[in-house]
């Protein structure tokens, strides 16, 4: 074989090893993003349910004080009566807003877990799309190796 050749064979192998090693490091960047992007998600999530839960338990202690704060009031004169009515509604006012804001949280976390996947897609996609670029020109240096 003559040395051309050899020397052609040699650059041919060395840049087949380059392009494996950058088809490589993109593949494991590419896992380590998926890898980050559900973590991120799984943080977000975690962050949400706390934060429900924390809702939730203040919730029900509006609840369970309004009941205890009702039972007073029904043993009590029909002045008294008329405070506890007015603090039922404030409480109701405030559950609903609670309820609002906690729907707002809600939301919120779930356009920013789309958004999340949304950008993790679009950077497979990119990753994917450079590694067939890649690809494409490895065949094309092939084709115009021979």
């Amino acid at each position: 074989m003559p040395e051309s050749h050899s020397d052609a064979l040699s650059e041919l192998r060395a840049a087949n090893l380059h392009l494996q090693a950058t088809i490589d490091g993109l593949r494991q960047a590419l896992e380590a993003a998926a890898s980050d992007a559900d973590r991120r998600i799984t943080r977000a999530q975690s962050e949400e349910a706390a934060r429900l839960a924390d809702l939730t338990t203040t919730i029900q202690q509006m609840r369970d004080q309004m009941e205890a704060q009702q039972r007073a009031h029904d043993q009590a004169l029909q002045a008294e009566r008329a405070a506890a009515q007015a603090e039922i509604a404030q409480l109701k006012g405030s559950i609903d807003a609670l309820r609002l804001t906690l729907d707002g949280e809600r939301t919120a976390a779930e356009r920013a877990r789309a958004r999340q996947e949304s950008d993790h897609a679009l950077e497979r996609q990119a990753l994917q799309q450079q590694i067939q670029a890649l690809r494409d020109r490895m065949e094309e240096m092939t084709r115009e190796q021979a």
